[in-house]
């Protein structure tokens, strides 16, 4: 356990390079990146073990290698030090496609999952100038493939299906990445004013909280000052002896004092207005 927390604190000290105290969709995107590949790095190596033993048994070393390469960037991207956030996801995002289209390529039309799912990881993890970009990567995979197969270039063991069956599969495959890459970013187009509300809603608390502070402050402290006075002069006018003289000065004070209270209470009243003008 302790080896797992000190990998998953490395990956996420690398790739969230500063943590945000208020989380919008730009650090949740990233973090869901960093949690793609605290879990891609482990479960890559698990698979490239049968991966790599299927392509030597049929003598596809170029497979191979793109096998050995993948795993190794997926570590890199996550492992290495001082690299962009930006490149991360873009190493990440290339190497999906490729190792995708080479299991295409090798394997077969089973494979055109892995080319849905690099459609539906880019969408989710990197916000592209055009977000059909996934999906058109789709497409110019899937036509290059279709030649291939046409001028016969593709390995034999991949000609054993009709041609009708060629274009179901990567129509569908178009299809679904057009409908990933059209929907995902309305939904966080959705969270992105969530977040954005929540983070105004809690700078707004914030301020209240601090407003109420201040009075706090005021009512404990300040307010104590002219109504301490006040009290103390209404028990010197309790004492028979006070001389005209003493009389009209303990009343000025008490006027005095009565006016610094009053200020005191329009600026509590003040401050109050401003908290509920803010609520509405």
């Amino acid at each position: 356990m302790n080896i797992w927390n000190k990998y998953t604190s490395v990956v996420r000290n690398n790739i969230l390079i500063s943590s945000q105290d208020n989380k919008d969709l730009k650090y949740w995107r990233d973090d869901m990146f960093a949690n793609t590949i605290i879990y891609i790095i482990p479960l890559s190596i698990i698979a490239l073990i049968p991966s790599l033993i299927w392509a030597f048994e049929e003598k596809l070393y170029l497979m191979v290698v793109v096998d050995i390469l993948a795993v190794s960037l997926a570590v890199f991207t996550g492992i290495k030090r001082e690299i962009k956030i930006k490149q991360r996801k873009l190493l990440f995002i290339g190497t999906v496609y490729t190792l995708s289209s080479f299991l295409i390529y090798y394997v077969g039309l089973n494979s055109t999952l892995y080319l849905l799912a690099a459609c539906f990881l880019a969408t989710f993890i990197y916000t592209f100038k055009n977000q059909y970009a996934p999906a058109l990567f789709n497409v110019y995979i899937s036509v290059f493939y279709i030649s291939l197969y046409f001028l016969e270039l593709t390995p034999p063991h991949n000609i054993n299906f009709k041609s009708s069956e060629l274009f179901a599969v990567f129509s569908n495959l178009i299809f679904l990445s057009f409908l990933v890459c059209s929907l995902v970013p309305k939904l966080f187009h959705g969270l992105d004013e969530s977040f954005k509300n929540n983070i105004k809603h809690t700078k707004k608390i914030e301020k209240q909280n601090e407003v109420l502070k201040e009075i706090t402050w005021i009512q404990s402290h300040v307010v104590r000052t002219p109504l301490s006075r006040l009290m103390a002069i209404t028990n010197l006018l309790k004492e028979n002896d006070n001389t005209e003289e003493e009389i009209t000065f303990l009343i000025d004070n008490i006027v005095i004092s009565s006016n610094e209270l009053d200020q005191i209470i329009q600026e509590i009243v003040s401050k109050s207005e401003k908290i509920r003008s803010s609520e509405n």
